[in-house]
């Protein structure tokens, strides 16, 4: 910490400083996201005072949403061009006026901008990572919720970093007053519409008046959130490391022999990781108590996706699955993509099998095929064979077949049929929508 001396741009300028020579590599730009507002307008400042202007680059993103919208990215820019700094103007189109989806679409431009090494420069400081923690809390935020906003993160082909993350607000008001800033004043920011201003406004100052370091008390809380994060995210790999049973598939007589705390930390982290988002502890203890019933069946929609049970499996697809693709000629032997989220057909060698360069036909089951099975005896209905491999009855319209002239030679993944050589060769593998 500075010394109580030592002036508040003095003091920013070295916490700064050392935040930026902790970043791992030498940035292309440091991009500087400017709204107009106190923060981002000292960052931008501060920055000047820092690093050569030709290093600096600034982004301003138009909401739309208030009346003088335009008036402040001008403000922007007269800002930027004093320092000698270029300025992106962007205008989105937010969904609605909530903070939320302002905010999705604001990262959504600075994501599409940065440049390959660019380093994204926010201006939130500690009151904002207190108020996060607080609205968190209110949402029922878990561990990962409560490690706050973190310093560092990629985002899109570079990274950002929040370098003003331990400083408080005041000290940034003082430093902006001692610079001569004229910062915008966001007259949103002025009403309780939004949760956080409301916070702001009515909570912060009074948690403050009685708990003096409540803002180093959040700080230390999200440290030590960040590090039980970790613990549980490095137990739940170890968890999925057993019980995944394939390409986002769970084997559920193993998701059972764990004891509830781990069933929900397993699934929350799986089902975060595959799909990109995290699910309230509501909704992770439903899924935890219809996945671990005995012969769990029928499915759930999280989002864009859904979870399906058969036969001790729970499998994770999209919500909606593509249409199966037309038949084509292939080679015995070569890799093979069946389309968007398919999978692909791959090859293993075997005592017997298919001669590598063999010509096929690779096509999606069409119902009412009829097959001979290598070793079986006779033949069996493509239909009733799949049954007896446990292929569920959503992935049986997806099953590829590979035929030479108008004959079965193979059911990738299930079996080799007697049409094929009896030769060393190779013998096709489905990889795909959950099939290991």
């Amino acid at each position: 910490m500075s010394s109580k001396t030592e002036d508040p741009v003095t003091a920013l300028e070295a916490q700064l400083d050392k935040q930026l020579a902790e970043v791992p590599s030498e940035p292309r730009r440091w991009v500087i996201a400017l709204s107009g507002g106190l923060d981002s307008s000292l960052l931008l400042e501060l920055m000047a005072r820092l690093k050569p202007s030709d290093q600096l680059a600034a982004i301003h993103v138009n909401h739309q949403l208030q009346t003088d919208a335009d008036n402040w990215a001008e403000r922007c820019r007269q800002h930027c061009e004093r320092l000698g700094v270029s300025l992106s103007t962007v205008t989105v189109k937010p969904a609605s006026a909530t903070e939320a989806d302002a905010r999705r679409a604001r990262y959504d431009a600075f994501e599409k901008k940065l440049k390959a090494g660019d380093c994204l420069l926010l201006a939130q400081h500690a009151d904002d990572q207190a108020e996060t923690l607080l609205l968190r809390l209110m949402r029922g935020a878990g561990v990962a919720g409560l490690t706050g906003m973190p310093m560092r993160r990629p985002l899109g082909k570079g990274y950002l970093l929040r370098p003003l993350l331990q400083a408080p607000r005041a000290m940034l008001e003082a430093a902006s007053e001692q610079l001569g800033l004229e910062p915008i004043e966001d007259p949103s920011n002025a009403g309780d519409a939004y949760d956080r201003n409301w916070l702001r406004h009515h909570i912060l100052p009074r948690l403050k008046q009685r708990w003096p370091q409540v803002l180093k008390r959040c700080q230390d809380t999200t440290v030590v959130m960040q590090d039980s994060r970790f613990l549980l995210e490095q137990r739940a790999q170890e968890d999925l490391d057993v019980i995944v049973s394939g390409v986002r598939q769970l084997d559920l007589q193993l998701l059972r022999r764990l004891d509830v705390a781990r069933q929900r930390n397993v699934l929350h982290y799986w089902l975060a990781r595959e799909t990109g988002h995290r699910l309230d502890y509501r909704r992770v203890c439903q899924l935890q108590q219809w996945l671990t019933r005995e012969a769990a069946q029928g499915q759930a929609r999280l989002g864009q996706w859904q979870l399906r049970c058969y036969h001790e499996r729970a499998w994770l697809l999209p919500l909606e699955l593509p249409a199966p693709p037309g038949s084509q000629l292939i080679h015995a032997g070569e890799t093979v993509e069946l389309g968007p989220g398919l999978g692909q057909i791959r090859w293993r060698r075997a005592e017997q099998g298919v001669a590598p360069g063999t010509l096929l036909t690779l096509q999606c089951r069409q119902g009412g095929e009829r097959l001979r099975p290598r070793g079986r005896g006779g033949s069996v209905s493509l239909k009733q064979l799949l049954q007896e491999a446990g292929i569920p009855p959503w992935l049986r319209p997806y099953q590829p077949l590979l035929l030479r002239g108008d004959e079965i030679l193979a059911v990738p993944g299930v079996c080799l049929c007697e049409a094929a050589d009896d030769a060393e060769g190779v013998v096709p593998e489905w990889h795909g929508f959950g099939l290991s």
